[in-house]
């Protein structure tokens, strides 16, 4: 490949392994705008106020709190919704949704995250879903 682009075959690996990274970012970027435009259309932009009281019924003020801290920089420019599914809907990592948010909540607590009851089975991976299992668990952990 280097000699058909007139340079060294390890500066046309680079090149191209650049250019194959450049694109899947592009795509990458492009899919979650577009995906966040949709979502802006589909539901409104509640303050940080409002979503504290739409969670107000499932979940204690600082749980809900705390979750719109942790989830308003993935939605730049929007705003977290307790409706919004955070994979499908907020195009959220999986790895930080399972594996960084309830060490880093638990931990803020003074609770362990290893003993957090399990994921109720049936439960979409939705933002209220995922405040309702943060409140189970701070009432299972302190109760015992």
């Amino acid at each position: 490949m280097g000699d058909l682009l007139g340079m060294p075959e390890w500066l046309a690996i680079v090149v191209w392994t650049v250019i194959v990274l450049v694109t899947v970012l592009a795509y990458g970027n492009y899919s979650i705008r577009k995906t966040h435009k949709l979502l802006a259309k589909r539901r409104p932009n509640p303050t940080r106020e409002q979503f504290i009281k739409l969670l107000a019924p499932d979940v204690d003020g600082d749980v809900a709190s705390w979750l719109w801290d942790t989830t308003c920089p993935y939605y730049q420019p929007l705003t977290p919704h307790p409706e919004d599914h955070l994979i499908k809907d907020a195009r959220i990592d999986d790895d930080d949704v399972t594996m960084d948010w309830l060490p880093t909540f638990a931990k803020s607590r003074q609770l362990n995250w290893k003993d957090w009851p399990d994921w109720p089975k049936g439960w979409e991976l939705t933002v209220r879903n995922f405040a309702r299992w943060l409140q189970l668990g701070v009432d299972a952990l302190r109760q015992a």
